[in-house]
């Protein structure tokens, strides 16, 4: 792969991608859509370039997580306390044993803990999730252990709240990491999503998460807005797994005005091409055309020959 020299401002990238499509003789017409991160230079460098855009799915949801998380202070302290007794085993092979003889004794599945990164949110997710899976086994580590600091029973809800509020985002997450994902998704998964936050239900089973919540559908709506993204209508009524069921009256109405555009100015194009005597279209048709012309050039002259030889 070459690599990409000089500062990654949006003008090099518009260059950058204008130089790829011509070393490849891709034309402008074949790219539909260029999906690229929420970065402001590959914004505006795709912009430049003259492709029409679209944010990637994933990282659009790692921002929405990001903020909402940080939205609720309590939350935050909570993951770093868990973050602390995670790094503590997994820095240390004696204390990851000792873990492993504590699984043993209480029956519990014999899993390492999860270290997460910055980059991402969901092993931030699964930090939580394998922590919550191995609360006993942990807690009675640390009694044995006084330096090492456990979390408090606030503290031990709220990630168990977190664990379920966030589920369906990480299974989204993980649909929209296939190889066999498409744009037609998005809107199904963002109104989802948003349908899901906005329950009772889910209101009910994370009573300590309500800012987080507030957080997370506020950031889905300023986020996701597809009213001016036809791509995404047209893909989402197009696949017969969908068509409006996730669409507004308004999308749905614009999804079918586009389409009908696109099929319109693919008509007049097939019209026009018809009139290229190179195109199969129009040989066809000068084919059909000389056969008519034989087939009365063929019975003038019999007729001709009839007549004669009546005459004769």
């Amino acid at each position: 792969m070459k690599s990409f020299p000089g500062s990654h401002s949006g003008i090099n990238i518009a260059k950058e991608l204008n130089t790829i499509t011509e070393r490849w003789n891709i034309p402008q017409s074949k790219i539909h859509l260029l999906v690229h991160d929420s970065g402001s230079n590959m914004i505006k460098g795709v912009r430049d370039a003259g492709y029409d855009s679209g944010r990637c799915f994933i990282h659009s949801l790692q921002r929405v997580i990001e903020e909402s998380l940080k939205s609720q202070p309590e939350v935050l302290q909570m993951i770093a306390a868990a973050r602390r007794i995670v790094t503590h085993f997994n820095h240390s092979a004696l204390a990851e044993q000792k873990l492993k003889s504590i699984q043993q004794e209480l029956n519990l599945p014999n899993h390492q803990l999860v270290q997460d990164v910055n980059t991402r949110w969901n092993p931030t997710y699964y930090l939580m999730e394998r922590l919550l899976e191995q609360k006993r086994a942990v807690s009675l580590y640390i009694t044995d252990h006084e330096t090492l600091i456990n979390l408090t029973h606030a503290q031990w809800e709220l990630l168990e709240q977190c664990i379920k509020l966030l589920k369906p985002f990480e299974e989204i997450t993980k649909i929209t990491s296939s190889g066999i994902s498409c744009i037609s998704e998005v809107i199904p998964h963002a109104v989802t999503l948003l349908k899901y936050l906005g329950k009772a239900e889910t209101a009910e089973k994370v009573p300590n998460l309500v800012t987080m919540r507030s957080s997370l559908q506020a950031e889905l709506e300023k986020r996701f807005t597809f009213d001016d993204k036809n791509k995404y209508l047209v893909a989402t009524f197009l696949d017969p797994r969908f068509k409006t069921s996730f669409l507004g009256l308004v999308q749905a109405e614009r999804a079918r005005q586009k389409i009908l555009l696109e099929a319109l100015k693919l008509s007049c194009d097939e019209f026009s091409s018809t009139d290229d005597e190179s195109s199969p279209l129009r040989k066809k048709r000068n084919l059909n055309e000389n056969d008519r012309n034989m087939e009365i050039h063929d019975n003038f002259w019999n007729c001709f020959e009839e007549v004669a030889t009546d005459n004769m």
